[in-house]
C-alpha cells in the first residue's frame, strides 16, 4: 500500500496584467508557498480573494495546489 509524505499546499492567485495587441488578456501569477494541508477548500478561497483583494490587478482566478510524495510502506 502506498502512503503519502512530506504534503504541501501553495495557493495561487492568476491576475490581469494587461491585454494583448489582439484584446485577450495577459496573466501573471502570484504564488504563495507553505500553506497548511489540512486548510479547508473554503478557508483556501477565502484567503486567495483576501489576498487576491490586496492586488493592483484584477483577480482572474484563485487556485490551490497540493503535492505529495509517495511511497510504499
Amino acid at each position: 500500500m502506498a502512503v503519502k509524505n512530506d504534503a504541501t499546499t501553495k495557493l495561487v492567485i492568476k491576475v490581469v496584467t494587461g491585454t494583448t495587441e489582439s484584446g485577450k488578456d495577459k496573466y501573471s501569477n502570484r504564488t504563495f508557498q507553505h500553506i497548511a494541508p489540512e486548510l479547508s477548500t473554503d478557508d483556501a478561497y477565502a484567503i486567495g480573494t483576501a489576498l487576491g483583494a490586496l492586488q493592483g490587478h484584477t483577480v482572474g482566478a484563485v487556485s490551490r495546489i497540493d503535492s505529495a510524495n509517495l511511497a510504499s510502506e
